[in-house]
């Protein structure tokens, strides 16, 4: 349900507008207006006036399309899950082993967070808009993550590469991770460093899901 604010308080229902997750035409254009409104100032101080503006569209035209800002919200989240899912694919195509997509799927979703300008966005000045779709369970791009980390995990598992770990505590773990590296400032891991963030998730993100041999003790 909108706030106050015309924002939904969380991930919406799978009978809401992310089932759109593929908006065509029009729809996709005022979708991108959104979003360029919203990275310039903010998704609280974006009204449905200044979409259509942005997009050289009539007020009933963006209507039409969506019922208020939080339906724009819920369909702009279905849209970057989408490509968040591509990605992470795209990712770990093509890499053997179950380690070494674990890796290659961690890093890629590191920078997708972290190099998106909306959620970067929300998260320097309104973190209570856009981060409860991260960081709630029920988030679409939690599922996502959560379900490709624990298609690898248990391949991994399956082929004796991994320890025996039930799969979806072990894709949590990892989406944790993620999601608060993208949230907490720096610590001690440079992120903006790829290399060093692929070293991390090589050591102690697969690396800790490795099977113990006796030969390596």
């Amino acid at each position: 349900m909108p706030d106050r604010r015309g924002v939904s308080s969380g991930p919406p229902s799978s009978a809401s507008a992310l089932e759109e997750a593929e908006p065509d035409g029009r729809a996709a254009d005022l979708l991108d207006a959104a979003a360029r409104r919203f990275v310039a100032v903010g998704i609280d101080k974006t009204t449905m006036e200044d979409i259509a503006r942005e997009a050289g569209a009539g007020k009933a035209t963006l209507y039409r399309y969506f019922s208020n800002k939080a339906a724009v919200v819920d369909a702009l989240v279905a849209r970057e899950n989408t490509r968040f899912e591509r990605v992470l694919r795209r990712a770990t195509a093509g890499v053997d082993g179950a380690a070494a997509k674990v890796e290659a799927a961690f890093v890629a979703a590191l920078e997708f967070l972290r190099g998106h300008p909306m959620l970067n966005k929300s998260l320097a000045e309104e973190p209570d808009v856009l981060l409860p779709y991260l960081t709630l369970r029920s988030g679409p791009v939690v599922q996502s993550g959560m379900a490709l980390f624990g298609e690898i995990i248990a391949a991994g598992v399956r082929t004796g590469e991994f320890r025996r770990v039930r799969s979806e505590w072990a894709a949590e773990t990892l989406l944790r991770l993620v999601l608060s590296f993208f949230t907490l400032p720096r610590i001690a891991i440079s992120l903006d460093d790829t290399d060093e963030v692929r070293a991390y998730a090589r050591g102690l993100v697969a690396g800790g899901l490795a099977r113990y041999r006796e030969a390596d003790g």
